[in-house]
């Protein structure tokens, strides 16, 4: 349905930072660009990052416990500055994406229109507005406090850093007013030119709305009558419903374009990576239906060994991911429908109107992605008549019930969710590298040691008012 095309490479174009004069001197030549080619480019500059597992640059699947590293542990020891990771993450987001949408957002704002193709634009700006908003929102999210309100000028090396709850608060403005904006019954961007809803326009409504939905449960320890507003006016307005629904990139076979885990896994010819006993283990205790499908049957049918998270591990006597991983094709999800509905069983705790109870919600999260993952209903009903699994008997209170199943259903997202699910729903269950303790698991990234040498003063002042750039410190959504 969405199926990634080639697209022309102009990061280098426009996406270094070290040679100010070559951009300072050849501004007008962008102008030659197509918007739409640059908004590709930063779509897929920033889905590659999400969606690849490289741990030079996303180390999220191990954060989220959901792998284990066969030689090399010490991403899965939390180790940030080895790989410098918190640079990569800013040079891709910042430098790759942001500032493609960015220079896409002046060109097109600059065409000339008519009443026919007014529209179009609206459409086209509005969409690179929700695509920004998930941007920052992940640097928020990975960071805590970011350059923000000065990020993104050439002639300003050094920004400041603005508040991470003044950052989100600000995206969540701008989302509500490109959801305003967007006008379903007129074109967006042409199919060619939307690598993610092939120029559908309802698509974006619902996607930008379930992005909403997942701000307003990230905001709600912290602002719950703000949260309540949101998630109830995103659902109004419509979210993901079914599962052929998400916001996803679809990769090829051909490469360049092929799914960057398939890279990391395939390509590269290395085994770094087996399923880890944090997920293995808990998937086996709940007899869950999709471990056929998350994982290989290396060790045997129906045989099921994590490898043990933050060790070294023996790739062939460790139970190795599923073909998601090892297929060059495979989709690029970061938000699913499966997500949407685990949403809205948080609100339904919360006391939202969310259109069903608490028990329905979480009942149909579970089976969204049980069938997203090739299973059926009944193979769902079976898994939900389960005492361990069944809202009324699973254990602990509505935060564990939904954390856990919800991690569980991440899986194949990237990491980011299923780790930030941990951090923001407080479920028990991860385990603990050897030689570390419970408080060394990671609540944010540190700051890039770039940033401490080219932009000392304001990262310094940043770290202090977030406590302290260390691990430990937490975004302003965490505060259990």
């Amino acid at each position: 349905m969405k199926k990634l095309i080639a697209i022309v490479c102009l990061g280098t174009m426009l996406s270094c930072t070290d040679h100010f004069a070559e951009l300072n001197t050849d501004k007008k030549s962008l102008a030659t660009v197509p918007g739409e080619s640059l908004f590709n480019n930063g779509m897929e500059r920033f889905y590659h990052t999400m969606n690849n597992n490289n741990v030079n640059f996303n180390v999220f699947r191990l954060y989220a416990q959901y792998i284990a590293q066969t030689t090399y542990p010490e991403e899965s020891q939390y180790n940030m500055v080895q790989r410098t990771i918190p640079d990569n993450w800013f040079q891709r987001v910042y430098r790759d994406a942001l500032s493609d949408l960015q220079e896409a957002r002046k060109i097109i704002s600059a065409e000339e229109t008519n009443a026919a193709t007014a529209p179009v634009q609206k459409n086209k700006l509005a969409i690179m507005t929700i695509n920004e908003v998930h941007m920052w929102s992940t640097l928020v999210d990975l960071f805590g406090d970011i350059p923000y309100s000065q990020a993104l000028d050439f002639e300003n090396p050094n920004p400041v850093y603005d508040d991470d709850q003044a950052i989100y608060n600000d995206l969540i403005s701008r989302l509500d007013q490109a959801l305003n904006d967007l006008d379903v019954n007129a074109a967006g961007f042409a199919a060619s030119s939307d690598l993610l809803n092939q120029g559908d326009v309802s698509m974006w409504a619902k996607a930008g709305n379930s992005l909403k939905l997942r701000l307003a449960m990230r905001i709600a320890d912290v602002d719950a009558a703000k949260a309540k507003s949101m998630a109830e006016s995103a659902l109004a307005a419509g979210v993901f419903s079914d599962v052929s629904e998400d916001l996803s990139m679809e990769y090829t076979t051909a490469s360049p374009y092929t799914y960057p885990a398939y890279e990391d896994f395939v390509l590269s010819g290395r085994s770094d990576y087996v399923a880890a006993n944090t997920l293995v283990d808990k998937m086996n205790e709940l007899n869950d239906p999709r471990r056929a499908a998350y994982f290989a049957q290396n060790l045997g049918d129906g045989v099921y060994k994590g490898g043990i998270y933050g060790t070294t591990n023996s790739f062939p006597n460790s139970t190795q991911l599923g073909s998601h991983f090892y297929t060059s094709n495979s989709s690029g999800v970061t938000i699913s429908c499966s997500e949407v509905e685990f949403l809205r069983a948080e609100g339904a705790a919360r006391g939202f109107d969310m259109g069903g109870t608490v028990e329905e919600l979480y009942n149909n999260a579970i089976k969204a992605s049980i069938m997203e993952w090739g299973g059926s209903a009944e193979d769902a009903e079976a898994y939900l008549a389960q005492e361990s699994v069944a809202y009324a008997t699973a254990a602990g209170d509505w935060k564990q019930k939904i954390g856990t199943q919800k991690w569980i259903s991440l899986f194949a997202s990237g990491g980011i969710e299923g780790w930030t699910a941990w951090r923001l729903l407080d479920f028990d269950g991860f385990n603990v590298p050897d030689g570390l303790s419970a408080s060394d698991i990671p609540n944010r990234l540190i700051y890039p040691i770039n940033e401490a040498t080219l932009n000392g003063p304001n990262m310094n002042a940043a770290a202090s008012a977030i406590g302290g750039d260390t691990p430990q410190s937490k975004v302003f959504w965490d505060v259990n």
